[in-house]
């Protein structure tokens, strides 16, 4: 009970702060291609890389590492042995407020950086990481379709639950190679 208040007060306040910040007429077309500097979200919890290899692997293929950005909430240590030019910034849970948003040095990390394209992996909606993709910046922020996404993302995936988390994410992997 605790925990959807604090998502739906979390929620209110990041749209009221976002209203600022309106999404621009974007063409999905050649995005991919076109994009110089990418930011991933890992999934929450998620230490196994290799479920989510087939992401990792089309970034390394269209971006140099050192224009990947990863986020986690974990320390991530075998995405730095996967992607060691690539930045990694961690998140401690003490860097997030009560209503579950990012600190304002958190907030500076992410949004000092030049992202074009944001990729959020995390299965379930959770507002730590919808915040980050939203508040980087990117011109388009790929997530996965589920209650309150819109309102951060502007391009959603729509996941086939029945689907192992390996497939699904070579789906995605599949998806974004088409842009």
């Amino acid at each position: 009970m605790i925990e959807q208040l604090q998502l739906k007060a979390g929620h209110y306040l990041a749209r009221y702060r976002f209203r600022q910040m309106p999404d621009s007429m974007v063409s999905f077309s050649g995005a991919l291609s076109a994009s110089k500097a990418v930011m991933v979200v890992l999934p929450f919890g998620d230490n196994d890389p290799h479920s989510f290899r087939s992401v990792t692997d089309l970034l390394i293929e269209k971006f140099d590492g050192q224009y990947i950005t990863v986020v986690s909430s974990d320390h991530a240590v075998d995405m730095m042995r996967l992607l060691p030019r690539s930045t990694i910034i961690h998140y401690r849970p003490d860097e997030l407020s009560f209503l579950n948003l990012p600190r304002k040095e958190l907030y500076e990390r992410i949004a000092g950086r030049s992202i074009d394209l944001a990729i959020d992996l995390n299965l379930d909606f959770l507002l730590p990481p919808a915040y980050i993709c939203r508040a980087s910046g990117a011109k388009i922020r790929v997530g996965f379709q589920r209650p309150y996404a819109e309102s951060y993302f502007n391009f959603l995936v729509r996941p086939d639950m029945s689907l192992a988390r390996k497939l699904i994410y070579s789906r995605l992997a599949h998806f974004l190679k088409k842009f």
